[in-house]
Order: structure tokens, then C-alpha cells, then sequence
């Protein structure tokens, strides 16, 4: 829902009364400085229809998008210097064409002949939660409710594992803080892999997935990541903070982003919240969103400030960013903070959500209840207060860094 085109599996009914399953294909999303919602091209396509689709939409964008200008070179522009309705005109005739082409991509390719495209499917009685698991089915006035803490390795096993039903497929999140991995701990991955003959991943939230396993082999498996230090359950709950790579690499970046992380994620664990479940944050150096901050629970955005004629990192803050269910709610601005204030946001916030939402009741359901973001923001006003350099010196230099803070940026360009 915010990529140049996006696929969606979805189904309908024929008028014999059979199920046919297919594709909902979306096109001109993006993040950025000036996100953008993705948009339908139809309303279904079929699954031999999807490559040519795709490919169709790929020739739209070489006959038609922005070749002299590398940050306008995306669908979204496309869309605003031809307007949808032309854009998707041109994707459905080249579509049309495509057979008589000498790179038709075909219909359904032959790997997935091969292998088929049937839903792994859920475990009778189970209906799938905000993270992704599920819990037993019950009634809408119960809440699960843990009276004794459980063991490391079976709050992994609740957290780490993801279980497909229907083809009995088993998969184990091997967790990567920050996305961090030493060359020890990789070459120790590798000896995994190849010890369980598992394929790998990497997940969209900085972590590996190991694919292909067996249940048997899960109390073996846990073993060998705890004791490369990537056994702990954080896969999908609010420890596993996303972040860009900030200040320290690119040249776009106004704040130390992976510090703010760190910090964020070091505040819940001593908070005693980090197990929460249903909710993301993810935090971007600047503006451009390589860090998806708009799609994330809580977002953060790196921003130079300025108290007391001194510049000072900052950042903003955004609440109810969501993408799922083929819908896309960008976040919503908060507040602005000094960067040595935004993690006691980030848990103040964490810690009311827990309080206070409803069985069931997921972040953007709980912010529009209690009054939206602005709402939630002042009462947070209080922490958009910088000390004069002498009172607070350690606001006005970033994290991980030495110096007093400065806003350096140069030639570069962003990811989303």
C-alpha cells in the first residue's frame, strides 16, 4: 500500500457459486516527504493476468515517468502529471497487448505450477491477533490473561514462530536488534541454515526468518540463536524498533536515528512493556521516510531545532500510522520533541495504550477513541521543553555522538 505497485491476494464469488482466487494490484504509492496512498487499477485481477499486469505497469513507467530527476522518479509522480484515470488507460492496453510481445511473461508462471499457491491457512478455533498470532477463540468480553511469567524459550515460541496450518509449514524469527548482525553471528546463521536445512529470509523489519522447519526442531533451534545473543522474542512486539540508518551513514539524515532506537527500546525493557504486542515504531533521520515512520503505530521524524539560539536535534512525532486489510492510514503529527525527550514519549504513550485499550482494540482504533493524535499529544506538552545549554547541556548533542549538535546534509537520495 505504499510501494510503486503492490499485489494483494484476494478472492471472489462466480455466479456459479464458486470461489475464484486472484490479486488486487496497486499502483503510485509512496512515502517520502509527500506521501501518497496506493490506488486500485482494478478491482480484481486474475492470477494469469497478474504478470502481465505488473510488466504492463513497468512499460507505462519507462515510456512515461521521470528520467532527469532522480527524486521524481517514481509512480506517484507519474500519477500527478497524467492523473490516474490515463495512467491506469495505459497499464490496461499494453495488458491487452502483451500476447503479441516477445517478452510476454506468460500466465501463471511455472514455479508456481509447480509448487502451487494454496493459503497455508489457521488452526481451528484460533482467530489471528495484531501480532500476527492468535489466541484460543473466545468470548468478546474475555481477555488472555498470563498469571505467571513464562520461560524465555516459551515466550519465543509465542512471539518467534509463525505456523501454517494447512501445509504443516513452520517458520522462527531469528531477531536482529536494529537490525545489527556481527560477522560471528553470521557465520553462526549460516552453520544453522545449513544444520537444519532451512531457507532464509529477511524480514522487512530488520530481522531473519528460517523457513522450511520442522516442530521437532524448534527447542534445538532456539538453543543455537540464544547463544549467539538472537533468541529473544521481539519479533512483532514493541522492543523490535525499526530504524533508518540516520545520521551516521547518509548524507540526508539530520539526527542520530539508531540512537533514538536504542534509547526507545531500553526505556520499555526498564518499563517492564517491551513483550507488548500490536504495535510498531519505527523512526526515520529526516523527513524521507527510508525508516517508514508514516506506517508505523508510533513514528518518529529527525528534525534540527532551535531553543535558546542554539540548534538542537529533534524530532516529530507521529501516531496511528497503519497498512493493512488493502487500507493505508498515514501518521498523524503529535508533537515535536527535543531528541533527549522523545523516548519518555514513546513509553508514556506505549504505557496509556496498555492501560486503556479495549479486548481486541488496536492503536488507530484507540487513538480515534480517545480523541486523535493532536489529543494525545498535549498531554505530552510538557516534555517540548529544552533547558538553556548550561542547565541541560546533553540536550543539544545527539545521541551517540561527542559534540555539540550540528545539522550537516549533502548530496544523496533516499530509499522510499
Amino acid at each position: 500500500m505504499f510501494n510503486d505497485a503492490g499485489v494483494i491476494a484476494t478472492a471472489r464469488a462466480l455466479p456459479d457459486g464458486t470461489i475464484e482466487r486472484g490479486f488486487r494490484v496497486f499502483i503510485a504509492a509512496g512515502l517520502g516527504a509527500n506521501p501518497h496512498p496506493a490506488l486500485a487499477i482494478e478491482g480484481f485481477t486474475s492470477r494469469e493476468d497478474l504478470m502481465p499486469t505488473l510488466e504492463a505497469i513497468l512499460r507505462v513507467f519507462d515510456q512515461a515517468g521521470n528520467r532527469d530527476n532522480k527524486l521524481r522518479a517514481r509512480m506517484k509522480w507519474l500519477v500527478d502529471t497524467l492523473g490516474f484515470e490515463e495512467v491506469q488507460r495505459r497499464v490496461l492496453k499494453i495488458r491487452h497487448t502483451l500476447p503479441a510481445s516477445s517478452s510476454w511473461p506468460g500466465g501463471i508462471p511455472d514455479e508456481v505450477q509447480r509448487f502451487g499457491d494454496a493459503p497455508a491457512g489457521r488452526a481451528d478455533g484460533v482467530t489471528p491477533t495484531p501480532m500476527g498470532h492468535g489466541f484460543a477463540a473466545m468470548t468478546p468480553n474475555e481477555v488472555p490473561v498470563a498469571l505467571i511469567r513464562k520461560s524465555d524459550r516459551e515466550r519465543w515460541l509465542d512471539a518467534n514462530v509463525v505456523r501454517g496450518v494447512a501445509n504443516n509449514t513452520v517458520s522462527a524469527y531469528a531477531w536482529a536488534e536494529l537490525g545489527d548482525i556481527t560477522s560471528d553471528q553470521f557465520r553462526a546463521l549460516a552453520a544453522i541454515q545449513r544444520e537444519f536445512n532451512a531457507t532464509v529470509r529477511v524480514s522487512n523489519r530488520q530481522n531473519l526468518v528460517f523457513r522450511d522447519l520442522e516442530e521437532s526442531q524448534l527447542p534445538l533451534l532456539y538453543e543455537r540463536l540464544a547463544a549467539i545473543g538472537m533468541g529473544q522474542p521481539g519479533a512483532e512486539l514493541v522492543r523490535d524498533v525499526v530504524s533508518c540508518p540516520g545520521a551516521d551513514t547518509c548524507n540526508l539524515a539530520v539526527t542520530q536515528s539508531r540512537g533514538l532506537a536504542k534509547a526507545i527500546g531500553q526505556a520499555l525493557e526498564a518499563e517492564g512493556l517491551a513483550d507488548e504486542g500490536g504495535l510498531r515504531i519505527n523512526i526515520s533521520g529526516c523527513m524521507n521516510s527510508c525508516g517508514q515512520h508514516h506506517t508505523s503505530d508510533i513514528g518518529f521524524f529527525g528534525a534540527e531545532r532551535r531553543a535558546h539560539n542554539t540548534a538542537a536535534p529533534g524530532y516529530q512525532m507521529l501516531l496511528g500510522g497503519y497498512v493493512g486489510q488493502a487500507q493505508i492510514h498515514f501518521g498523524e503529527k503529535a508533537l515535536r520533541l527535543p531528541a533527549k525527550n522523545a523516548a519518555e514519549a514513546a513509553v508514556r504513550v506505549v504505557r496509556r495504550f496498555v492501560g486503556e485499550r479495549a479486548a481486541g482494540e488496536n492503536f488507530r482504533g484507540w487513538m480515534d477513541r480517545v480523541g486523535g493524535a493532536r489529543a494525545i499529544g498535549l498531554d505530552l506538552k510538557e516534555l517540548d521543553q529544552f533547558p538553556t545549554p548550561e542547565e541541560g547541556p546533553e540536550y543539544y548533542v545527539d545521541y551517540d555522538e561527542t559534540g555539540p549538535y550540528e545539522a550537516v546534509t549533502g548530496e544523496s537520495e533516499y530509499a522510499v
